[in-house]
This record gives C-alpha cells, sequence and structure tokens, in this order.
C-alpha cells in the first residue's frame, strides 16, 4: 500500500499523485477498471503531467462498454483514480498502477466491483 489516504470529496486532504510520483520518479500512470469477474477490462495510460487532472476530473469512458449493466444511452462513465491504491510497478519503476472507480453523474456505480466488496466487507466486520 502506498500510505496515501484520500477519499472522493470527503474532508481528508486529497494527496496529488503527481507529488507521489516525482518522489519516486514514476513517469507514466496505468488506471483501470475493475469490472466484472475482478477483471481489468477499461484503462488509460497517461503521462505523470496528466495525473493532476486525471484525479480532479476522472477519465471518461463508455459506460455501456463496462459490462455493468449500462446501455448506450447512459452518461459517459468517468474513472477517478484511487490514489489509496497506487503501487509502483516492479517490473518497471517507471509505470504506477492505479484503481479507478467509475462513477456517473458525480456518483460512485453502485453495481461496480470494488465498491461492491467494499460494502461486503464493511458487513461482515
Amino acid at each position: 500500500s502506498s500510505g496515501i489516504n484520500a477519499e472522493y470529496g470527503g474532508d481528508k486532504i486529497m494527496v496529488k499523485l503527481s507529488e507521489w510520483a516525482k518522489k519516486k520518479k514514476v513517469e507514466y500512470f496505468l488506471n483501470q477498471i475493475i469490472l466484472t469477474y475482478l477483471v481489468f477490462k477499461r484503462s488509460k495510460l497517461v503521462p505523470t503531467s496528466a495525473i493532476d487532472g486525471m484525479q480532479k476530473n476522472g477519465a471518461g469512458f463508455a459506460g455501456f462498454a463496462s459490462y455493468l449493466d449500462l446501455d448506450p444511452s447512459d452518461p459517459d462513465m468517468i474513472a477517478m483514480p484511487d490514489p489509496d491504491s497506487v503501487t509502483q510497478l516492479p517490473w518497471d519503476k517507471r509505470i504506477a498502477w492505479v484503481a479507478a472507480d467509475p462513477m456517473i453523474g458525480g456518483k460512485l456505480v453502485d453495481h461496480a466491483p470494488r465498491k461492491c466488496i467494499e460494502k461486503s466487507c464493511v458487513k461482515e466486520f
């Protein structure tokens, strides 16, 4: 774990991934949405110079292509990188992987796998 603690729009201060990248000498971020069956289906590789904008505004994806029970009439899905998940790749230190949470209309998609797992873990403990 990176030790970065952040929430979307919460009271906690969101650490800029670009600052983390500078310390770690990371040049690129691979932002991935974890979808059905916990398979990585959608991703964007962006240079570190673009990660602040992505952390603030997300990256657009067609929701109907995500296997999340959405159709072409649904609005675009925005992938918001989760700073708590950032991991520098051991085989290529220039790249960091970060999980991205799918959002529609400013809200996390209720049936996204990471959110469902989080809900079930909270219920269990």
